[in-house]
């Protein structure tokens, strides 16, 4: 080597810092984690919340898909009336027959379906001169249940 400062041979490579290790991480990524899992666990318990009061819909459902005679309308029409008291009390649910009922019905249908048959039947049910039939049970039990599945997350006393 010279002594001289200028001269190549007295050039060395980089001197590099040491590798940065994987662990421990970062406190910023212990914040984001623990967020991110209280976010989880909030979501879980409000889906949790959600299964649960939806039990009755599921319930009543299978009530329509496992009994033979609750095709016919005077059936559905029980099996309906005893969610939507859940759903929206019985103060306001249970003295309503006839006309009233079938509105309740068709104003608290989800958007978008056509209550035809169910309402059709439901009107056949509370006349007078009418025996109440479904024609068609596969519709009448499809749009009750159609109707059920529109009153997700309606309990009364909670929310």
């Amino acid at each position: 080597m010279s002594a001289d400062p200028g001269d190549l041979a007295n050039l060395a490579d980089l001197a590099l810092p040491p590798a940065i290790p994987f662990w421990p991480p970062a406190a910023g990524v212990w914040i984001v984690g623990g967020a991110v899992a209280a976010a989880l666990a909030v979501a879980g318990w409000r889906a949790r919340q959600r299964y649960r009061d939806d039990a009755y819909l599921r319930r009543a459902a299978e009530e329509i898909d496992a009994s033979s005679d609750v095709t016919e309308p005077g059936a559905v029409s029980a099996v309906l009336k005893r969610a939507a008291m859940i759903a929206y009390g019985r103060e306001r649910v249970a003295s309503l027959t006839g006309a009233a009922w079938t509105a309740f019905i068709l104003e608290t249908a989800p958007a978008g379906h056509a209550m035809a048959v169910l309402t059709t039947s439901l009107d056949g049910l509370f006349s007078a001169s009418a025996q109440p039939s479904a024609q068609d049970p596969a519709a009448l039990s499809a749009e009750a249940k159609a109707w059920l599945r529109g009153q997700r997350g309606r309990v009364t006393g909670r929310r």
